[in-house]
């Protein structure tokens, strides 16, 4: 069944009228064997790219497989929890303090 599951979101998103091209596609493609992600990371940031993003970034893409691979993400509530992570430890070097 893993191996269905991008297939299947891609079909998702083409019955929804969200088309990604041919060089999209093969970009993904690209991004899993890269990173040696499974199909259920690929899917995951391929779902959080689009919602983020508001379509398809392929250099965020690759940041967020690489990061779901690195910290073995497989499941959308830890994704979102590592992003959140991530955007809160980004702040926190931004910020700046007067003494």
């Amino acid at each position: 069944m893993e191996e269905n599951i991008l297939d299947d979101y891609v079909a998702l998103l083409a019955s929804k009228g969200f088309r990604l091209n041919v060089g999209d596609l093969h970009f993904i493609d690209f991004g899993r064997h890269y990173t040696d992600a499974t199909e259920s990371q690929v899917k995951i940031a391929l779902e959080v790219t689009l919602i983020q993003q508001l379509s398809f970034d392929g250099s965020y893409f690759i940041a967020l497989l690489e990061s779901f691979v690195k910290e073995n993400i497989t499941s959308k509530k830890r994704a979102y929890a590592l992003l959140n992570q991530l955007k809160s430890n980004r702040e926190k070097k931004h910020t700046c303090t007067v003494g």
